[in-house]
C-alpha cells in the first residue's frame, strides 16, 4: 500500500477521483477499526469502491476471493486491468457459505457501508499463518512485485473511471468468474451461468425421457443399466469422500493437521489423487463384475483335400499365425 501511494503521489497521471489509504488494526478483534470508520468517519460516506487488502499466506499469488455484493463492472473493471489474473468465484461461494471460520473488513464495508468491492489475498504457505514463524523475511519479493503490479493497475482504473461516480447505476446481477492458468479471466453474468445450466439439465431430461419412453422391449435393459449406473455413480462419491475423511483423521493423528496447506499442489496431490484413485475403483470394480461383456467365439471347420507333409508344415504356420 505505501509502494502504489508512492507510485501515485509522484504519476503525472491526473485521477478522476480520490483514493483513500486505510491503514487498520485491531482486525482479529471483530474488525474494530474497519467498522469504526466506515460508521463514524465524515469521508466513508463518499466511497463508492473498496478494495481490500488480506492475507492467508505469506506469498504466492494473490487471489480475488471475493466481489460485489452485485455491481459487475468491478469484476470488468479487474478482468480489463490486473496483469497477472488469478480469481475463482468458487472461493467466493466456499468463503461466503461460512465453511471457512474466518471474516475480513469486505463484509465490514459491505454490510455497514453498503460499499462494492474487491477482496483480494495471499493465500501460499499457510501452514505458518497467524504463528511464531509468519515473519516478515518469509514474504517474498516476486510476491509483493506481482500484487504491486495488479493493485495499481486495477486502482488506476477505478480512479479514472465514468462508472465510479454513478457505481449504484450499474448495480445489477453477480457474475461468474475465473482465470484460465493466470492468463486471462473469463467472466459472464450469473444469469447467462444459470441459462446455461437449464439448458443442460432440460437437454439431460429430454435425453433420459425420450430413452425410457420406448417400447418397453427397448427399454428393459436401459432402466436397469440406467439405475445401475446411478447407483455406481454415488457409491463411488460416498466411498471417495469417507477415504478423504480417513487421510485426514490420519494425519491428524500423525500430528500433520494442516501440512498440506503449504502448498496447494500437495493438497491437490494428497487428497485429489486418493479421490480420483477410488472412483476409477468402483468403476472398474463395476466393469469387472456387472458389464460382463460376453464374446462368441465361432469356430469353423474346413474339409481339406489329402494334404503332402510340406503344406501341412505351411497350414500350422498359417493357422498359427
Amino acid at each position: 500500500m505505501l509502494e502504489v501511494l508512492r507510485v501515485l503521489s509522484t504519476s503525472s497521471e491526473a485521477l478522476h477521483h480520490a483514493v483513500i489509504f486505510l491503514f487498520n488494526g485491531a482486525e482479529e478483534n471483530v474488525l474494530q477499526a474497519s467498522h469504526g470508520f466506515i460508521t463514524q468517519h465524515p469521508w466513508a460516506s463518499l466511497i463508492r469502491a473498496f478494495i481490500n487488502l488480506e492475507a492467508a499466506g505469506v506469498g504466492g499469488k494473490e487471489l480475488v476471493f471475493q466481489t460485489g455484493p452485485e455491481n459487475p463492472w468491478l469484476v470488468q473493471a479487474y478482468v480489463s486491468a490486473a496483469k497477472h489474473p488469478f480469481a475463482s468465484v468458487v472461493a467466493q461461494e466456499v468463503f461466503q457459505s461460512g465453511i471457512i471460520p474466518s471474516d475480513t473488513d469486505f463484509r465490514i464495508y459491505r454490510d455497514f457501508g453498503n460499499i462494492p468491492g474487491i477482496d483480494l489475498a495471499f493465500i501460499e504457505n499457510g501452514y505458518i499463518y497467524h504463528t511464531k514463524y509468519d515473519t516478515a523475511d518469509r514474504i517474498l519479493t516476486d510476491s509483493i512485485q506481482r500484487a504491486g503490479d495488479n493493485i495499481l493497475a486495477v486502482l488506476k482504473h477505478l480512479a479514472t473511471s465514468d462508472m465510479l461516480a454513478a457505481a449504484s447505476k450499474y448495480r445489477h446481477g453477480n457474475m461468474v468468474f475465473f482465470d484460465v492458468l493466470g492468463l486471462f479471466v473469463i467472466a459472464y453474468p450469473s444469469r447467462i451461468g444459470s441459462i446455461i445450466n437449464y439448458m443442460v439439465v432440460m437437454g439431460v431430461i429430454l435425453y433420459l425421457g425420450k430413452k425410457l419412453l420406448q417400447p418397453k422391449h427397448k427399454t428393459g435393459n436401459y432402466k436397469k443399466d440406467f439405475l445401475c449406473g446411478l447407483g455406481i455413480t454415488l457409491i463411488s462419491w460416498f466411498t471417495s469422500l469417507v477415504t478423504v475423511l480417513i487421510i485426514a483423521v490420519f494425519i491428524s493423528l500423525i500430528g500433520q493437521s494442516l501440512s498440506w496447506y503449504n502448498h496447494f499442489y500437495v493438497s491437490v496431490c494428497l487428497y485429489g489423487t486418493a479421490t480420483v484413485a477410488k472412483i476409477i475403483f468402483i468403476h472398474t470394480l463395476a466393469k469387472r463384475f456387472y458389464y460382463m461383456v460376453s464374446v462368441d467365439i465361432s469356430v469353423d471347420f474346413f474339409l481339406l483335400p489329402p494334404r503332402t507333409e510340406d503344406e501341412l508344415k505351411w497350414d500350422s504356420l498359417y493357422l498359427a499365425f
